[in-house]
C-alpha cells in the first residue's frame, strides 16, 4: 500500500483525500491501485482466503488482545474498502465486484 500512495503522491502531488477523490485515474492506474489497496485491507478482513492467520492470533492473544482484535481491527480493513478503494477507484471497484463477491460468498461457507 505505501508504493499505491507513493505512486497516487508521484502522479496527483498530493495525498490530501479531498482532492484525491475528484481526482480521475485511468482505468489501468485504478485497477492497480485497488489491487494494492486491497492487498493491504483484505488482510485485515477475515477472508478466507487471506484470514489464515486470525485463528491463531485469537487463541494465542490475552483475552484483551483478543476482543481489541475482533472488537476493532478487523473493521478496519472493512472500513479501508469504504472510505479509500470504493470512492478513490469506482471502475476498478466494479471490475472486481464479482470477485469480493465470490470471497464473500467462501466466507459464509467456510
Amino acid at each position: 500500500m505505501l508504493l499505491a500512495i507513493l505512486l497516487i503522491l508521484l502522479q496527483t502531488g498530493t495525498t490530501d483525500l479531498q482532492i484525491l477523490l475528484t481526482t480521475e485515474f485511468s482505468e489501468r492506474r485504478q485497477i492497480l491501485l485497488w489491487i494494492a489497496f486491497f492487498a493491504s485491507f483484505a488482510v485485515k478482513v477475515p477472508m478466507v482466503p487471506i484470514h489464515i492467520w486470525l485463528p491463531e492470533a485469537h487463541v494465542e492473544a490475552p483475552t484483551a488482545g483478543s476482543v481489541i482484535l475482533a472488537g476493532i481491527l478487523l473493521k478496519l480493513g472493512t472500513y479501508g474498502f469504504l472510505r479509500f478503494s470504493i470512492p478513490m477507484f469506482p471502475e476498478a471497484t466494479l471490475c472486481f465486484t464479482p470477485f469480493i463477491y465470490t470471497l464473500s460468498a467462501i466466507a459464509i461457507i467456510y
